[in-house]
């Protein structure tokens, strides 16, 4: 039986651009990808104050089980309206921080 802890969730637009999300619990990490392949963007949560090293461990709906930073967790309540948002939208949140993954120098919207 699955941990009901852990769920990923995906959302991909018709024009290859893409939400994910994984949850663990009450938090969850985003990854914004451009086109499939993209390296993405990820989410980074500007509020974090806890331990530097600290991770949170997430399962990917094949089971393969990863940790990352915590630095990069989210509430969970953010991680519904960002999925929402870009159901709505078909553009990356701009309330989330995002990090560029690619290092290209592209920089996402963001809300001021």
């Amino acid at each position: 039986m699955a941990d009901p802890r852990f769920r990923e969730i995906e959302d991909v637009a018709r024009d290859g651009q893409s939400l994910l999300a994984l949850i663990n619990g009450d938090r969850g990490w985003l990854l914004y990808c451009r086109a499939h392949g993209d390296p993405g963007f990820s989410s980074r949560n500007p509020e974090y104050a806890g331990a530097p090293d600290a991770t949170i461990e997430y399962v990917f709906g094949n089971g393969q089980r990863d940790k990352y930073p915590a630095a990069w967790a989210l509430p969970v309540e953010e991680i519904r309206r960002a999925l929402a948002y870009f159901g709505e939208r078909r553009k990356p949140p701009p309330f989330i921080t995002w990090h560029n993954d690619s290092d290209d120098g592209t920089t996402l919207p963001t809300e001021v």
